[in-house]
């Protein structure tokens, strides 16, 4: 639901779009912090709570190019998707 708020509401100013994305990605940091800190989050495989700025910043950069090119998205996305797994590794059969 907040994906949709954030999308709706996305300013068509560069400069605008630019503070607005920092806005949220802090936003979606400090309430990820708060819900480590009551431990409704549990960190694995070398993964802690500021290795989520990062993903918080790929995450709405790439919903943002989603959200007019979705093919471009997806290209895009691949780097992040192999460096992330590449540095904190899960097992694969996990998702099962």
């Amino acid at each position: 639901m907040a994906l949709i708020i954030y999308l709706q509401r996305f300013p068509e100013n560069k400069n605008h779009g630019y503070i607005y994305s920092v806005v949220w990605i802090g936003f979606f940091t400090i309430i990820e912090s708060l819900f480590a800190n009551k431990e409704m989050f549990v960190y694995d495989n070398g993964w802690n709570g500021w290795h989520n700025i990062w993903l918080n910043i790929v995450l709405f950069a790439v919903l943002t190019v989603h959200y007019r090119k979705p093919a471009m998205a997806m290209l895009i996305s691949l780097p992040p998707a192999v460096i992330f797994y590449l540095l904190f590794p899960f097992p694969l059969d996990s998702l099962k």
